[in-house]
């Protein structure tokens, strides 16, 4: 979701009177300041240290790989050492590892996001149900007053839902980056909770119509933190795109994204307004600016032409069903983007609006979405869905080669789920068993790179407690101050350089 709403402005009483609703800390006229950073709230770090990459043997799971050659596996071993994945099989050998019973268990691997504005998790469930409580104006009001410490909570936030269920590998569209001192938190809670991730270093609402996001500050990024990071969290841009932007302003963000050797994410065909204007895809395609470092979002609102165009420029597409119906973007043209032979993945997108980042839930919805438009029970299958969630999400991030699928020689990204479960029995089909009915609450490990981050159903490395605590604080100072200062989306508009944004 983009910040800005250039044709939506709240009113002063309309803008209170909502924040008011939000509890009594609102309430409390809290002097805290958008300079200055919270307080901590409760003891400990967030996360404490990460377990080690030690010598792994998973027992007896039925393995979905998600790899075309080897296939499913109904009873098999995964050995993991160092933190890649020496070999898969039955009946495997592997002195001196620790074993992990997966009977009854489903292997997989680990899910793969590529677009979730992540700070955002910590203003959860914000965007109400009018046009002065959505999402576009409180998302505007609300980040001009998080610090750098509460885009990280955000973030952290996220990183450990996420793990919790399953996902393994996040995109994390920061675009409420208002300063260096930004990047810099959202970087350390990527480095100290273990999650895989692509940062893609986006705009804020300092940044200017017709302006570039700050790229100087990309490279800095790529040369100070990338080392630090193990190839764990690789870096892109987050664009604005063509739709948003002028095309001039995107080839110099592309330009640099090459020349750096990073990803870029865009928004776009999110309106059939933009659609006729042909602002999106086609303009891109002019300028020679698609290609396989490419991710778009959303394209909802699109054409065949569209669709051919970004197929044969071996970009890719990002979808996410919540939110792209709750906010009127149009329902996922799933079947039409197959049939046009793009790689299609899938976004949480903000927790704002979906409320969490369930991709057990978002798979279904995609694949009822697809059956629903055609109308056919067998329009897109599960297996299909599950792909997306796993191996496609990874080529799209350009890490096909390290993670999305369960063989030799990859890194050890996986998950293993519970069939014993009352929502999950009895065992009958896998892959349907995982799309249709499985939850965050089956998973009962996961592996990242080798380290598990999550064993019988339990995070490991996290401190839950700290991690809400922190996220709740955020909100009610955040609250309080947006209502002493009296603010609302426009005069924020006012005080920040205009943007063309939704």
């Amino acid at each position: 979701m983009c910040l800005l709403c250039n044709s939506l402005s709240l009113s002063r009483r309309k803008f209170i009177s909502a924040s008011a609703m939000f509890g009594a800390a609102a309430a409390t006229g809290l002097k805290a300041s958008a300079q200055t950073p919270p307080a901590s709230t409760s003891e400990g770090a967030p996360a404490g240290a990460l377990p080690t990459r030690g010598e792994y043997l998973v027992r007896n799971a039925f393995i979905l790989t998600m790899d075309s050659t080897l296939g499913d596996i109904p009873r098999g071993d995964i050995h993991v050492r160092n933190g890649a994945i020496v070999a898969i099989g039955p009946d495997l050998v592997a002195p001196g590892a620790e074993v992990i019973d997966a009977k009854s268990m489903i292997a997989l691997p680990g899910f793969i996001e590529t677009h979730w504005h992540m700070w955002g998790t910590a203003a959860r469930n914000m965007a109400g149900d009018d046009e002065s409580t959505g999402y576009f104006p409180y998302s505007r009001v609300l980040g001009a007053v998080f610090t750098a410490e509460d885009n990280a909570r955000g973030v952290r936030l996220g990183i450990a839902e996420a793990v919790n269920g399953g996902l393994t590998t996040v995109n994390n569209w920061s675009h409420n980056l208002l300063g260096p001192e930004y990047a810099d938190a959202e970087l350390q809670a990527h480095k100290d909770f273990g999650a895989r991730a692509l940062f893609s270093y986006g705009y804020s609402r300092k940044t200017g119509q017709n302006q570039t996001l700050p790229l100087d500050d990309v490279a800095r990024v790529q040369k100070e933190w990338l080392p630090q990071l193990e190839g764990r969290v690789t870096l892109g841009i987050a664009s604005r795109g063509p739709e948003n932007n002028t095309i001039d302003i995107c080839q110099k963000e592309w330009d640099t994204a090459r020349k750096l050797g990073v990803r870029v994410t865009c928004h776009m065909g999110t309106s059939q307004k933009v659609l006729d204007l042909r602002h999106g895809v086609q303009a891109l395609s002019k300028a020679g600016l698609l290609g396989s470092d490419l991710v778009i979002v959303h394209n909802t609102n699109t054409t065949r032409e569209d669709l051919d165009l970004i197929a044969k420029s071996q970009s890719y597409l990002s979808l996410s069903p919540f939110t792209e119906m709750r906010t009127g973007f149009g329902y996922p043209p799933i079947l039409q983007m197959l049939a046009a032979g793009c790689n299609v993945s899938l976004s949480v997108d903000t927790a704002l609006l979906c409320g969490n980042c369930d991709m057990f839930a978002i798979m279904k919805a995609m694949q009822n979405v697809g059956d629903g438009a055609k109308p056919s029970e067998f329009a897109l299958p599960a297996r299909r869905v599950l792909e997306m969630a796993t191996i496609d999400g990874a080529r799209a991030l350009g890490i096909g080669d390290s993670v999305g699928s369960l063989k030799p020689g990859k890194r050890a990204d996986f998950m293993l789920v519970r069939t014993r479960d009352l929502n999950m029995a009895p065992f009958t089909d896998p892959v349907h068993m995982i799309v249709q009915s499985a939850q965050p609450s089956n998973v009962d490990t996961v592996f990242v790179d080798g380290r598990p981050l999550k064993r019988a159903g339990k995070l490991v490395a996290y401190n839950v407690d700290k991690i809400v605590d922190d996220a709740n604080d955020t909100m009610d100072r955040v609250r309080a101050e947006v209502a002493r200062q009296n603010r609302t989306a426009a005069d924020v508009e006012k005080e920040m350089p205009a943007q063309r944004q939704r």
